[in-house]
């Protein structure tokens, strides 16, 4: 037979699993669960713009374009999202072929892409508009994905 204290044991105890259960399952956070938000992968976010340097050297003007900020740093596993901000040139061209981002930004608009980290290593994204030195290049933006630790 079940005694009084034992009763009173076993209420507490099936309360203490409800209100655990209700605080793990019920969206608390931006319709999230807490469950969710434990284990959603990290979502980084990145602005880039294209840039345009220009100069003379004896007397001719040459040019340079590059990517703004020219370098990002990311762990494996997080979510990526690059804005690309068309500021200087017509058409840009790029690609991130090792996350198969490709696309275009233009002049007075926003691109935006997003890819998985998923495999450390530097990677480029490269504008193939001005690839090299003779297409007033290269144009690359280097992400570099470090390994978990």
């Amino acid at each position: 037979m079940t005694t009084p204290r034992q009763w009173l044991a076993l209420t507490i105890a099936f309360l203490l699993v409800l209100i655990g259960t209700t605080v793990l399952l019920v969206p608390w956070f931006d319709d999230r669960t807490v469950i969710q938000e434990w284990t959603q992968t990290p979502e980084k976010t990145f602005h880039l713009v294209t840039v345009e340097y220009k100069s003379e050297v004896n007397g001719r003007e040459i040019e340079a374009y590059r990517w703004d900020p020219g370098s990002i740093v990311v762990n494996k596993g997080d979510r990526v999202n690059l804005v690309l901000h068309g500021i200087h040139g017509k058409a840009h061209n790029f690609s991130l072929s090792e996350f198969g981002v490709s696309g275009v930004v233009r002049k007075g608009e926003k691109t935006r892409v997003s890819f998985l980290a998923d495999k450390p290593g530097t990677y480029q994204l490269i504008c193939h508009d001005h690839a090299t030195a003779e297409n007033n290049g290269p144009m690359i933006a280097y992400i570099t994905v470090l390994d978990e630790k």
